[in-house]
């Protein structure tokens, strides 16, 4: 294989770094500071109980999806595994929120977050295009070595 797919793995990587690293810091966040993390959307818990189903609902979930991105980080047959997930979670995020924006009228409150949602989502597909087309030259080269008596 060129030089180019031996770095194709790690541009990949990189670019699963920023998902898992958001997916890790709201997770933290929502673990070790429920009521605070509430309350700057203007949510208030009024009994701890709803500080529990806080912290699952919004710190659980990331730091499930953070681990799950990390262990594609490594083995390389599971990048694109990780960017499929990325790429999930991102498009689904985003059609979620675009309906509330809709439905509750929340635009300017949410357009910085629908920007960074929208530049991880397009990373991402970036990263699957990146990935894809390695491992087709790969699976090319393995093929022409094969009819070549290699």
């Amino acid at each position: 294989m060129t030089s180019r797919s031996g770095v194709a793995p790690w541009v990949v990587r990189l670019i699963l770094l920023p998902p898992t690293f958001v997916f890790t810091m709201i997770a933290f966040k929502y673990i070790s500071h429920p009521a605070e993390m509430a309350a700057t959307a203007g949510i208030a818990l009024k009994t701890p109980l709803a500080a529990t189903i806080l912290r699952i609902g919004f710190g659980a979930f990331p730091l499930g999806c953070a681990l799950f991105t990390l262990s594609c980080l490594f083995p390389a047959p599971r990048l694109l595994t990780g960017l499929g997930f990325v790429a999930t979670m991102m498009s689904t995020a985003l059609a979620v929120r675009i309906f509330g924006i809709i439905v509750d009228g929340t635009l300017h409150e949410s357009l910085q977050l629908v920007i960074a949602e929208v530049v991880l989502l397009a990373m991402t597909l970036a990263g699957i295009a990146i990935e894809t087309g390695r491992r087709r030259r790969g699976a090319r080269h393995a093929a022409d070595g094969l009819s070549h008596g290699m």
